[in-house]
Protein backbone atom coordinates (compact mmCIF):
# COMPACT_ATOMS: atom_id res chain seq x y z
CA UNK A 1 0.00 0.00 0.00
CA UNK A 2 1.35 3.33 -0.86
CA UNK A 3 2.22 5.98 2.00
CA UNK A 4 -0.22 7.60 3.69
CA UNK A 5 1.94 10.26 6.30
CA UNK A 6 1.70 13.41 3.53
CA UNK A 7 -2.38 13.56 3.79
CA UNK A 8 -1.60 14.44 7.15
CA UNK A 9 -0.24 18.04 5.29
CA UNK A 10 -3.74 18.68 4.32
CA UNK A 11 -6.72 20.88 5.78
CA UNK A 12 -8.99 18.42 7.48
CA UNK A 13 -12.21 18.89 4.41
CA UNK A 14 -9.50 17.35 2.09
CA UNK A 15 -8.05 14.97 4.15
CA UNK A 16 -11.62 13.66 4.89
CA UNK A 17 -12.65 13.78 1.06
CA UNK A 18 -9.61 11.90 0.46
CA UNK A 19 -9.20 9.26 2.69
CA UNK A 20 -13.26 8.81 2.12
CA UNK A 21 -11.79 7.91 -2.02
CA UNK A 22 -9.11 5.68 -0.96
CA UNK A 23 -11.15 3.91 0.96
CA UNK A 24 -13.58 3.27 -1.83
CA UNK A 25 -10.81 2.73 -4.22
CA UNK A 26 -9.18 -0.07 -2.09
CA UNK A 27 -12.84 -1.69 -1.55
CA UNK A 28 -13.19 -1.61 -5.53
CA UNK A 29 -10.10 -2.68 -6.34
CA UNK A 30 -9.95 -5.94 -3.62
CA UNK A 31 -13.01 -6.95 -5.61
CA UNK A 32 -12.15 -6.05 -9.10
CA UNK A 33 -8.23 -6.85 -9.13
CA UNK A 34 -6.78 -9.98 -7.36
CA UNK A 35 -4.15 -10.07 -4.69
CA UNK A 36 -0.35 -9.90 -4.62
CA UNK A 37 1.22 -12.71 -3.63
CA UNK A 38 4.64 -13.16 -2.71
CA UNK A 39 6.05 -15.57 -5.40
CA UNK A 40 3.05 -17.76 -7.14
CA UNK A 41 1.73 -15.12 -9.63
CA UNK A 42 2.40 -11.61 -11.00
CA UNK A 43 -0.09 -9.07 -11.12
CA UNK A 44 1.14 -6.85 -14.49
CA UNK A 45 -0.76 -4.00 -16.19
CA UNK A 46 -1.11 -0.91 -18.46
CA UNK A 47 -1.95 2.59 -17.98
CA UNK A 48 -2.11 5.83 -20.11
CA UNK A 49 -1.90 8.42 -17.30
CA UNK A 50 -3.61 11.69 -19.19
CA UNK A 51 -0.95 14.23 -19.72
CA UNK A 52 1.27 13.59 -16.58
CA UNK A 53 1.66 16.16 -15.68
CA UNK A 54 2.84 19.60 -17.04
CA UNK A 55 -0.63 21.38 -17.52
CA UNK A 56 0.24 21.93 -21.12
CA UNK A 57 -4.13 22.01 -21.91
CA UNK A 58 -4.58 24.41 -18.74
CA UNK A 59 -6.80 22.23 -16.52
CA UNK A 60 -4.56 22.19 -13.72
CA UNK A 61 -1.84 20.35 -12.11
CA UNK A 62 -2.64 17.52 -9.81
CA UNK A 63 -2.72 17.82 -6.46
CA UNK A 64 -1.62 15.23 -3.37
CA UNK A 65 -5.16 14.40 -3.67
CA UNK A 66 -4.76 12.96 -6.92
CA UNK A 67 -1.48 11.37 -6.71
CA UNK A 68 -2.56 9.17 -3.62
CA UNK A 69 -5.42 8.17 -5.70
CA UNK A 70 -2.80 7.06 -9.04
CA UNK A 71 -0.58 5.71 -6.07
CA UNK A 72 -3.21 3.55 -4.50
CA UNK A 73 -3.99 2.16 -8.16
CA UNK A 74 -0.64 1.66 -8.99
CA UNK A 75 0.36 -0.18 -5.60
CA UNK A 76 -1.94 -3.09 -6.77
CA UNK A 77 0.69 -3.91 -9.70
CA UNK A 78 3.72 -5.82 -9.24
CA UNK A 79 4.75 -4.29 -12.47
CA UNK A 80 2.98 -1.43 -14.69
CA UNK A 81 3.51 0.46 -17.86
CA UNK A 82 3.19 3.53 -18.12
CA UNK A 83 1.97 6.18 -20.95
CA UNK A 84 2.37 9.77 -21.60
CA UNK A 85 4.18 10.55 -18.87
CA UNK A 86 5.52 13.58 -19.55
CA UNK A 87 9.19 15.86 -19.55
CA UNK A 88 8.85 17.38 -16.17
CA UNK A 89 9.91 13.85 -14.25
CA UNK A 90 8.80 15.76 -10.63
CA UNK A 91 5.44 14.21 -10.90
CA UNK A 92 6.76 11.20 -11.56
CA UNK A 93 9.13 11.56 -8.72
CA UNK A 94 5.83 12.17 -6.07
CA UNK A 95 3.87 9.26 -7.26
CA UNK A 96 6.80 6.94 -6.20
CA UNK A 97 7.59 8.93 -3.57
CA UNK A 98 4.06 7.77 -2.35
CA UNK A 99 4.62 4.00 -3.37
CA UNK A 100 7.51 3.47 -1.05
CA UNK A 101 11.66 3.18 -1.99
CA UNK A 102 10.80 -0.71 -2.96
CA UNK A 103 9.77 0.19 -5.87
CA UNK A 104 11.56 1.90 -8.99
CA UNK A 105 11.10 2.73 -12.70
CA UNK A 106 12.84 2.79 -16.00
CA UNK A 107 11.43 5.57 -18.52
CA UNK A 108 12.62 7.05 -22.04
CA UNK A 109 13.65 10.42 -22.93
CA UNK A 110 11.19 12.57 -24.58
CA UNK A 111 9.98 11.86 -28.03
CA UNK A 112 10.49 14.65 -29.71
CA UNK A 113 8.48 16.20 -32.92
CA UNK A 114 4.82 16.90 -33.53
CA UNK A 115 3.81 13.35 -33.17
CA UNK A 116 5.64 12.30 -29.85
CA UNK A 117 4.46 15.25 -28.27
CA UNK A 118 6.73 15.28 -25.52
CA UNK A 119 6.06 12.05 -24.10
CA UNK A 120 7.77 9.70 -21.91
CA UNK A 121 7.21 5.69 -21.96
CA UNK A 122 8.02 3.55 -18.64
CA UNK A 123 7.76 0.88 -16.39
CA UNK A 124 6.87 1.00 -12.44
CA UNK A 125 7.55 -1.71 -10.66
CA UNK A 126 8.32 -3.66 -7.37
CA UNK A 127 11.76 -4.38 -6.82
CA UNK A 128 10.69 -7.16 -4.48
CA UNK A 129 8.93 -9.36 -7.15
CA UNK A 130 10.17 -8.42 -10.59
CA UNK A 131 14.01 -7.63 -11.43
CA UNK A 132 15.35 -5.98 -14.48
CA UNK A 133 17.88 -7.70 -16.08
CA UNK A 134 19.85 -5.03 -17.12
CA UNK A 135 18.79 -4.54 -20.48
CA UNK A 136 16.58 -1.40 -22.21
CA UNK A 137 16.32 0.24 -25.01
CA UNK A 138 13.72 2.15 -27.32
CA UNK A 139 13.02 0.24 -30.58
CA UNK A 140 13.87 1.39 -33.87
CA UNK A 141 12.48 -0.18 -36.80
CA UNK A 142 15.25 -1.31 -39.90
CA UNK A 143 15.40 0.37 -42.95
CA UNK A 144 13.15 -2.49 -44.71
CA UNK A 145 10.66 -2.35 -41.82
CA UNK A 146 9.50 1.02 -41.83
CA UNK A 147 6.40 2.61 -41.05
CA UNK A 148 4.09 3.46 -44.34
CA UNK A 149 2.51 6.80 -44.58
CA UNK A 150 1.57 7.23 -48.26
CA UNK A 151 4.76 7.45 -50.49
CA UNK A 152 6.64 8.28 -47.14
CA UNK A 153 8.17 5.77 -45.11
CA UNK A 154 8.48 6.67 -41.33
CA UNK A 155 9.89 5.51 -37.99
CA UNK A 156 7.06 5.36 -35.17
CA UNK A 157 5.71 8.53 -33.59
CA UNK A 158 6.12 7.74 -30.19
CA UNK A 159 9.35 5.56 -30.07
CA UNK A 160 8.23 2.09 -28.12
CA UNK A 161 10.01 1.07 -25.53
CA UNK A 162 11.04 -2.41 -24.04
CA UNK A 163 12.89 -3.89 -21.10
CA UNK A 164 14.37 -7.27 -19.91
CA UNK A 165 12.45 -8.43 -16.54
CA UNK A 166 12.34 -11.32 -14.54
CA UNK A 167 9.37 -12.74 -11.68
CA UNK A 168 9.93 -15.87 -10.26
CA UNK A 169 10.77 -18.32 -13.24
CA UNK A 170 9.47 -15.91 -15.70
CA UNK A 171 11.38 -14.18 -17.78
CA UNK A 172 9.88 -11.69 -20.21
CA UNK A 173 10.25 -8.94 -22.64
CA UNK A 174 8.10 -5.96 -21.23
CA UNK A 175 7.24 -3.70 -24.33
CA UNK A 176 5.58 -0.54 -24.36
CA UNK A 177 3.93 1.95 -27.05
CA UNK A 178 1.77 4.83 -27.43
CA UNK A 179 0.44 4.41 -30.76
CA UNK A 180 -0.08 7.11 -33.72
CA UNK A 181 -3.97 7.97 -33.74
CA UNK A 182 -4.21 10.25 -36.78
CA UNK A 183 -7.83 9.53 -38.24
CA UNK A 184 -10.62 6.95 -37.96
CA UNK A 185 -10.27 6.15 -41.71
CA UNK A 186 -7.98 6.90 -44.64
CA UNK A 187 -4.09 7.25 -44.83
CA UNK A 188 -3.45 8.34 -41.68
CA UNK A 189 -5.67 5.59 -40.09
CA UNK A 190 -3.75 2.97 -42.23
CA UNK A 191 -0.40 4.46 -40.72
CA UNK A 192 -1.84 3.70 -37.76
CA UNK A 193 -2.50 -0.08 -38.67
CA UNK A 194 1.27 -0.18 -39.69
CA UNK A 195 2.83 0.95 -37.16
CA UNK A 196 0.98 -1.70 -35.16
CA UNK A 197 1.77 -4.10 -37.32
CA UNK A 198 5.82 -2.84 -37.53
CA UNK A 199 6.11 -3.11 -33.67
CA UNK A 200 4.07 -6.85 -33.59
CA UNK A 201 6.29 -8.06 -36.69
CA UNK A 202 9.52 -6.71 -35.10
CA UNK A 203 9.04 -8.21 -32.07
CA UNK A 204 7.38 -11.83 -33.77
CA UNK A 205 11.15 -11.86 -35.06
CA UNK A 206 13.31 -11.44 -32.03
CA UNK A 207 11.05 -13.64 -30.30
CA UNK A 208 11.88 -16.28 -32.50
CA UNK A 209 15.29 -16.20 -31.24
CA UNK A 210 14.69 -15.35 -27.93
CA UNK A 211 14.24 -17.72 -24.86
CA UNK A 212 12.36 -15.37 -23.32
CA UNK A 213 8.83 -14.46 -23.38
CA UNK A 214 7.55 -11.45 -24.93
CA UNK A 215 4.56 -9.14 -23.87
CA UNK A 216 3.48 -5.43 -25.63
CA UNK A 217 1.06 -3.56 -23.96
CA UNK A 218 0.05 0.33 -24.15
CA UNK A 219 -2.52 2.44 -26.01
CA UNK A 220 -2.75 1.06 -29.49
CA UNK A 221 -5.95 3.10 -30.39
CA UNK A 222 -7.32 -0.35 -31.73
CA UNK A 223 -11.02 0.22 -32.42
CA UNK A 224 -12.06 -3.21 -31.23
CA UNK A 225 -11.80 -6.54 -31.59
CA UNK A 226 -11.85 -7.76 -35.46
CA UNK A 227 -10.55 -4.38 -36.41
CA UNK A 228 -7.28 -3.68 -38.88
CA UNK A 229 -5.53 -2.71 -35.57
CA UNK A 230 -6.58 -5.78 -33.41
CA UNK A 231 -5.84 -7.66 -36.10
CA UNK A 232 -2.32 -6.62 -36.76
CA UNK A 233 -1.58 -8.17 -33.29
CA UNK A 234 -2.86 -11.33 -34.07
CA UNK A 235 -2.07 -12.31 -37.48
CA UNK A 236 1.58 -11.92 -35.74
CA UNK A 237 1.11 -15.14 -33.20
CA UNK A 238 0.02 -12.82 -30.28
CA UNK A 239 -2.04 -13.49 -28.02
CA UNK A 240 -4.74 -10.75 -26.92
CA UNK A 241 -6.16 -10.42 -22.79
CA UNK A 242 -9.45 -9.50 -24.68
CA UNK A 243 -10.37 -5.67 -23.35
CA UNK A 244 -13.89 -6.19 -24.35
CA UNK A 245 -15.40 -3.79 -21.47
CA UNK A 246 -13.49 -0.45 -23.11
CA UNK A 247 -11.01 1.31 -21.22
CA UNK A 248 -11.77 4.97 -21.84
CA UNK A 249 -13.22 7.13 -19.33
CA UNK A 250 -16.82 5.82 -20.90
CA UNK A 251 -15.52 2.42 -21.47
CA UNK A 252 -16.48 3.18 -25.25
CA UNK A 253 -13.03 2.77 -26.99
CA UNK A 254 -10.70 0.07 -26.96
CA UNK A 255 -7.90 1.94 -27.07
CA UNK A 256 -5.38 -0.18 -24.96
CA UNK A 257 -4.39 -3.67 -25.10
CA UNK A 258 -2.19 -6.18 -23.27
CA UNK A 259 -1.07 -9.19 -25.68
CA UNK A 260 1.59 -11.73 -25.52
CA UNK A 261 4.22 -13.94 -27.60
CA UNK A 262 5.57 -16.97 -24.68
CA UNK A 263 7.41 -20.07 -24.69
CA UNK A 264 5.78 -23.04 -25.23
CA UNK A 265 3.57 -23.43 -21.38
CA UNK A 266 4.68 -20.34 -20.02
CA UNK A 267 1.63 -18.21 -20.52
CA UNK A 268 -0.30 -19.34 -17.77
CA UNK A 269 -3.22 -17.48 -16.50
CA UNK A 270 -3.89 -17.59 -12.84
CA UNK A 271 -7.41 -18.26 -12.79
CA UNK A 272 -8.46 -18.74 -16.25
CA UNK A 273 -11.58 -17.94 -15.84
CA UNK A 274 -11.07 -14.57 -14.52
CA UNK A 275 -7.22 -13.84 -15.15
CA UNK A 276 -7.46 -10.03 -16.63
CA UNK A 277 -9.56 -7.28 -16.69
CA UNK A 278 -10.39 -3.13 -16.88
CA UNK A 279 -10.52 -1.33 -13.37
CA UNK A 280 -13.35 1.48 -13.57
CA UNK A 281 -11.46 4.01 -10.71
CA UNK A 282 -14.39 6.92 -11.56
CA UNK A 283 -16.77 4.41 -9.64
CA UNK A 284 -14.93 5.63 -7.03
CA UNK A 285 -13.19 9.25 -7.11
CA UNK A 286 -14.14 12.08 -8.97
CA UNK A 287 -17.60 10.70 -9.43
CA UNK A 288 -20.88 12.81 -10.09
CA UNK A 289 -22.29 13.12 -7.03
CA UNK A 290 -18.05 14.19 -5.98
CA UNK A 291 -18.83 17.42 -8.29
CA UNK A 292 -19.70 19.55 -5.32
CA UNK A 293 -16.54 19.05 -3.10
CA UNK A 294 -14.20 19.56 -6.34
CA UNK A 295 -16.60 22.95 -7.81
CA UNK A 296 -14.02 25.20 -6.14
CA UNK A 297 -10.82 23.64 -7.80
CA UNK A 298 -13.09 23.67 -10.91
CA UNK A 299 -13.43 27.50 -10.73
CA UNK A 300 -9.81 28.61 -9.94
CA UNK A 301 -9.24 25.91 -12.80
CA UNK A 302 -11.54 27.84 -15.18
CA UNK A 303 -10.17 31.33 -13.85
CA UNK A 304 -6.67 30.55 -14.67
CA UNK A 305 -7.65 29.79 -18.12
CA UNK A 306 -9.26 33.20 -18.06
CA UNK A 307 -6.32 35.00 -16.88
CA UNK A 308 -3.95 33.01 -19.90
CA UNK A 309 -6.58 34.03 -22.28
CA UNK A 310 -6.65 37.84 -21.05
CA UNK A 311 -2.44 37.71 -21.28
CA UNK A 312 -3.18 36.51 -25.19
CA UNK A 313 -6.08 39.35 -26.00
CA UNK A 314 -3.69 41.71 -24.61
CA UNK A 315 -0.84 40.91 -26.47
CA UNK A 316 -2.95 40.42 -29.67
CA UNK A 317 -4.64 43.52 -29.43
CA UNK A 318 -1.08 45.42 -28.40
CA UNK A 319 0.44 44.14 -31.76
CA UNK A 320 -2.22 45.63 -33.99
CA UNK A 321 -2.52 48.88 -32.23
CA UNK A 322 1.24 48.79 -33.02
CA UNK A 323 0.91 49.00 -36.23
CA UNK A 324 3.62 48.43 -39.06
CA UNK A 325 2.34 44.76 -39.67
CA UNK A 326 2.30 43.11 -42.75
CA UNK A 327 -1.00 41.68 -44.16
CA UNK A 328 -0.20 38.54 -43.50
CA UNK A 329 1.08 39.62 -39.91
CA UNK A 330 -2.19 41.69 -39.55
CA UNK A 331 -4.32 39.04 -40.34
CA UNK A 332 -2.69 36.46 -38.62
CA UNK A 333 -2.99 38.63 -35.06
CA UNK A 334 -6.48 39.64 -35.95
CA UNK A 335 -7.44 35.90 -35.92
CA UNK A 336 -5.24 35.17 -32.43
CA UNK A 337 -7.62 38.03 -30.98
CA UNK A 338 -10.66 36.34 -31.91
CA UNK A 339 -10.18 33.37 -30.37
CA UNK A 340 -8.63 35.01 -27.39
CA UNK A 341 -11.88 36.80 -27.25
CA UNK A 342 -13.91 33.46 -28.18
CA UNK A 343 -12.61 32.01 -25.19
CA UNK A 344 -13.16 34.64 -22.93
CA UNK A 345 -16.93 34.42 -23.65
CA UNK A 346 -17.20 30.81 -23.52
CA UNK A 347 -14.97 29.88 -20.58
CA UNK A 348 -16.67 32.78 -18.87
CA UNK A 349 -20.33 31.86 -19.57
CA UNK A 350 -18.91 27.96 -18.35
CA UNK A 351 -17.90 29.59 -14.98
CA UNK A 352 -21.29 31.16 -14.08
CA UNK A 353 -23.23 28.18 -15.25
CA UNK A 354 -23.25 25.42 -12.46
CA UNK A 355 -24.40 22.94 -15.51
CA UNK A 356 -22.08 23.83 -17.62
CA UNK A 357 -19.17 23.86 -14.72
CA UNK A 358 -20.41 20.44 -13.87
CA UNK A 359 -20.48 19.19 -17.60
CA UNK A 360 -16.58 20.48 -17.73
CA UNK A 361 -15.39 18.74 -14.58
CA UNK A 362 -17.42 15.04 -15.75
CA UNK A 363 -15.96 15.39 -19.55
CA UNK A 364 -12.71 16.96 -19.50
CA UNK A 365 -11.38 18.67 -15.40
CA UNK A 366 -11.51 15.39 -14.03
CA UNK A 367 -9.75 12.95 -16.63
CA UNK A 368 -6.77 15.56 -16.22
CA UNK A 369 -6.77 15.26 -12.30
CA UNK A 370 -7.04 10.70 -12.95
CA UNK A 371 -6.93 9.71 -16.44
CA UNK A 372 -8.94 9.40 -19.16
CA UNK A 373 -7.75 5.93 -19.59
CA UNK A 374 -8.59 3.03 -17.52
CA UNK A 375 -5.79 0.79 -16.15
CA UNK A 376 -5.56 -3.05 -17.62
CA UNK A 377 -4.08 -5.33 -15.48
CA UNK A 378 -3.76 -9.33 -16.34
CA UNK A 379 -2.81 -12.44 -13.50
CA UNK A 380 0.02 -14.80 -14.54
CA UNK A 381 1.49 -17.89 -12.75
CA UNK A 382 5.22 -17.27 -12.25
CA UNK A 383 6.40 -20.29 -10.55
CA UNK A 384 7.08 -23.54 -12.85
CA UNK A 385 8.63 -25.34 -10.22
CA UNK A 386 6.10 -28.30 -10.13
CA UNK A 387 6.49 -28.63 -13.82
CA UNK A 388 10.37 -28.42 -13.98
CA UNK A 389 10.52 -31.30 -11.40
CA UNK A 390 8.14 -33.00 -13.21
CA UNK A 391 9.94 -32.67 -16.24
CA UNK A 392 13.19 -33.84 -14.65
CA UNK A 393 11.48 -37.07 -13.98
CA UNK A 394 11.09 -37.84 -17.34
Amino acid sequence: MPFYHPLKTMNQVDRRRTIAGIERLRAALDANIPERTDSRTLILGTWNLRNFDDNRFGNGYRTLEDFTYIAEICARFDVIALQEICDDLQPLKELMRLLGHWYDYIITDVTEGTGGNGERLGFVYDTRKVQFKGVAGEIVLPDSQLIKDGERTLQFSRTPFMCAFQAGWFKFEFATVHIYFGNDSGQKYRRRVSEIDGIAKFLKKRAKASDSNYILVGDFNIKAAGSDGFNALEKNGFTVALNHKGSTKDQTKFYDQISFLTRKDELRPANPDHFHDVFQFFDCIFREEDFPAHRARVKETIRDKLAGFAEEQAEAQGKLDAGELSSAATTRWQKKLQTAQDNIAMWSARLDSDTDLKDYYMDDWRTFHASDHLPLWVELEIDFSDAYLEKLKE
